[in-house]
């Protein structure tokens, strides 16, 4: 997200769909629930559909983030009006990153199963092979598996979407401040460590969920931009 917010072409939304879901499934323990409610649309998914298509109008290009666990509550005829960036995380790494914050996981944390779900429909649906990036890979080359993306959706790759400012961005949702801390104190794509977190690292109570999202995860893997 912070990558593309660097396109003078394009705005950046954080997760417009997410007032709609927290309501609908009344998340209160989700941290900024109070605050999502009183900011957020979170009744009338269409209105949603309009501000991004309204923002397209303004700016050129929109670059939404979205959880694929809310693809559910979307109009998807509407979804087939935009073109999709699937990103994938090992799930060992989502796993003992969100434990660091809330120990409470379950399969609405990974989405890896609405992710395959929504890549085969993507496909069935248009004939044509969703585009698919690793967060590893892009930490690899960042301008190479960004100029593919680029490629793919018939832009031209921007040397600023490598690089932003420290701190907190105007695009942020109102739950930045519980979940952004690690990548505001970024000012680009962190190499990768050389620690590959695996299966050993993830806390035993959650093995079994790991294990039954890890076949997800490989399926979308064979199909990402690879360095």
């Amino acid at each position: 997200m912070y990558s593309f917010n660097q396109r003078p072409d394009t705005v950046a939304i954080d997760e417009p769909f997410y007032g709609i879901w927290v309501k609908k499934f009344d998340k209160r323990d989700q941290p900024c629930f109070n605050e999502t409610i009183q900011v957020m649309e979170c009744d009338n998914v269409e209105k949603v559909h309009d501000e991004i298509e309204n923002q397209e109008k303004l700016k050129g290009n929109v670059f939404v983030k979205n959880m694929s666990n809310i693809i559910e509550l979307t109009n998807k005829n509407r979804l087939l009006n935009y073109r999709h960036i699937i990103l994938i995380r090992d799930p060992a790494e989502t796993i003992v990153s969100h434990y660091k914050i809330d120990r409470l996981i379950t399969s609405q944390y990974g989405c890896l199963k609405d992710e395959v779900e929504f890549y085969d429909w993507l496909k069935a649906t248009t004939k044509q092979d969703p585009i698919v990036v690793d967060g590893n890979e892009i930490r690899k080359d960042p301008k190479y598996v960004l100029t593919q993306i680029c490629n793919r959706l018939d832009l031209p790759f921007l040397d600023e979407m490598l690089s932003w400012s420290i701190g907190p961005k105007s695009c942020d949702g109102v739950w930045a401040k519980f979940w952004y801390n690690d990548v505001h104190s970024t000012t680009g794509f962190r190499p990768l460590s050389g620690i590959k977190i695996t299966e050993n690292d993830v806390p035993t109570e959650h093995i079994p969920f790991y294990r039954e999202v890890l076949p997800y995860y490989q399926k979308l893997l064979a199909h990402s931009i690879r360095t």
